[in-house]
């Protein structure tokens, strides 16, 4: 199974990437195939309803068709996601994500931050059909030092993975069982 990573931080040396990295290391473990994309690299223009998607808007619609999960990652900018990774979904429908496990998970700079964010990315994938999972991670720059996790955040983490996993599994059996 391939889940596609959506990095919605312009920053190259973001600390949501890092995160994004964490949960895929696990993924990898767990035998997924994975691919982080990095919204600030694939040069979208603003979306517009009627102005033809280009080729950077396709190739993201057709690498999030091909998965059967995502994890979706912002830092959290005035109390919300990203405006890049907002244009990014802007670019995707109802027909794409209809029942697709989505992991959602944020930096933020401070212990108390990250849920508006969380909450903001959960409502868009609703709208969109998908199947935002329950767990989710926040995790703050207090919560590591040289991106070393606190133990708790660790463990926070790989529940995220894990709740991510139970849900692909169980959306392969329930498309099994429609198949039949």
């Amino acid at each position: 199974m391939t889940i596609v990573f959506l990095n919605g931080s312009l920053n190259p040396a973001s600390t949501t990437r890092k995160l994004l990295e964490e949960v895929q290391t696990l993924l990898q473990k767990a035998r997924y195939e994975t691919d982080i994309i990095n919204i600030g690299e694939l040069d979208l223009p603003l979306f517009h309803p009627v102005r033809p998607a280009g080729a950077a808007a396709d190739w993201l619609r057709e690498r999030i068709s091909s998965a059967e999960g995502l994890v979706v990652g912002s830092p959290e900018y005035h109390g919300s996601y990203s405006g890049a990774l907002k244009n990014a979904i802007d670019y995707l429908d109802k027909d794409l994500l209809k029942g697709k496990p989505v992991g959602l998970l944020t930096s933020t700079g401070g212990l108390k931050g990250g849920i508006n964010t969380l909450n903001g990315m959960r409502t868009v994938f609703r709208s969109l059909s998908a199947h935002a999972i329950p767990q989710q991670l926040a995790v703050s720059r207090k919560e590591y030092k040289d991106f070393i996790l606190t133990e708790d955040c660790q463990k926070t983490l790989e529940q995220f993975v894990i709740g991510l996993d139970e849900a692909l599994q169980h959306q392969a059996v329930a498309a099994h069982i429609l198949l039949k």
